[in-house]
């Protein structure tokens, strides 16, 4: 589908010419027609939609940012998953990454693996040659939703904490035995994609 699409930066002029944007999701939707151009200006991120060159149509939309993984604060398990395809001489307490702060396609576009489409697009776009930054891993805070979940695991993706529990330690700190038996289930988990796994297919 993306290949009948035109890729463009996230703007007033391109919303009008294309009716605005709609999601199933209220707040995804405030977000891709107000608050990304504060975002913007506030240089947090930059956010970008393919537009259906025959309707002038978005098809879906995303906001990416600088980001990068701290594998030093991480649990050793982690870290050794993490450096397992790095030598030794390149390893670092940090890797840069790119956070995909907000993904969404369209209402009318729904159930076309538009989603897997626009991943697939921003993992070529920070690897191909004239990227301007080193870029390692894209980095999602994914809704705990087990769709959500099973949508980027689809995609290569990989809990970067084995469970909830070692993600809130790592966020927050130990829990009190008060705070653990009133445990709700974290809104996002943590998910990452390494791009040298696109280099060596």
């Amino acid at each position: 589908m993306l290949e009948y699409c035109e890729f463009r930066e996230l703007n007033e002029d391109v919303l009008r010419e294309c009716g605005g944007f709609l999601c199933k999701d209220r707040d995804i939707t405030e977000f891709f027609t107000r608050e990304y151009a504060d975002y913007a200006y506030q240089l947090l991120g930059k956010s970008y939609c393919f537009v259906e060159q025959d309707k002038h149509r978005i098809v879906g939309a995303f906001t990416v940012a600088n980001s990068s993984i701290r594998a030093d604060l991480l649990p050793s398990s982690r870290r050794n998953r993490l450096n397992r395809n790095i030598p030794n001489e390149k390893r670092r307490p940090q890797y840069p990454a790119v956070l995909v702060g907000q993904l969404a396609v369209s209402d009318g576009y729904m159930g076309q693996h538009i989603g897997d489409e626009i991943l697939d697009a921003i993992k070529s776009w920070f690897i191909e040659p004239l990227n301007k930054t080193g870029c390692r891993y894209i980095v999602v805070d994914a809704l705990n939703n087990p769709k959500i979940f099973d949508f980027y695991q689809r995609n290569g993706f990989k809990f970067l904490f084995s469970t909830e529990e070692e993600e809130w330690t790592f966020l927050h700190g130990r829990r009190t035995a008060e705070e653990q038996s009133a445990m709700q289930p974290m809104h996002t988990r943590l998910m990452y994609f390494d791009l040298i796994l696109l280099r060596t297919q």
